[in-house]
């Protein structure tokens, strides 16, 4: 799903909503459900492979307190991998990284039209980076562990190299602000910030753990 096609689905939600609480207070509910488009960077050493990607993200809470609540979630978000990555070699290819988790989020301002809340916790990561395509005057051996790829022999100019992925535990934390559009209904807005655990590959420059670094940033609608 790209942020594109989530702003519309979004709006109109806000827009059946205002219709139906108009003038009515929000029901005191503590499940809480909410689902955004996100643009998401990769930082690091991962941001020298891929570039900005696009994803969504959906969660299901539960409110202790008024301030404290616990959230199930899951994030997919999709990149394209540089295709300068490789010297000499052009490369096309794609990466997708999927997490789900359980976050403990604090409410910094729960009565308030405009909320700010933090967030965090640990969560599962699913990692996948397909090298489509390797084209370019010469062809060499290359490894790269964000790519997840060791290749000792050369590898064919214009040919498929193929499809390698990873599952890792990971860690984020994250701040956002929402603003109550009617009734329950909320858009809210956050950035997170994710860490991953990556596995280690031998390289000729010794051993190096593929951790990963991602910074996205979601629009969204809360119940």
């Amino acid at each position: 799903m790209r942020l594109g096609s989530a702003i519309p689905m979004a709006l109109l939600l806000l827009v059946s909503a205002r219709s139906a609480w108009a003038g009515e207070e929000p029901p005191d509910v503590p499940l809480t459900f909410s689902a955004g488009g996100s643009l998401s960077m990769p930082i690091s050493d991962a941001g020298g492979r891929f570039e900005t990607g696009s994803g969504f993200l959906v969660t299901a809470g539960y409110e202790l307190t008024k301030r404290l609540a616990v959230q199930g979630e899951f994030f997919q978000s999709t990149y394209d991998v540089q295709s300068d990555v490789l010297e000499a070699n052009e490369v096309q290819g794609d990466h997708t990284m999927r997490y789900g988790g359980l976050d403990a989020v604090f409410q910094f301002l729960p009565a308030g039209r405009v909320g700010i809340y933090a967030l965090g916790g640990p969560g599962l990561y699913y990692r996948r980076v397909r090298i489509l395509r390797v084209e370019g005057v010469t062809s060499a051996p290359f490894c790269d562990p964000w790519l997840f790829t060791c290749f000792s022999n050369a590898v064919p100019v214009g040919e498929t190299v193929g499809s390698i992925s990873s599952m890792d535990f990971g860690l984020n934390v994250g701040v956002g602000v929402t603003l109550r559009y009617a009734g329950p209904l909320r858009v809210f807005v956050e950035a997170r910030y994710h860490y991953l655990f990556g596995p280690e590959f031998d390289t000729p420059g010794g051993p190096r753990r593929a951790t990963g670094m991602y910074l996205p940033f979601v629009l969204g609608v809360r119940l």
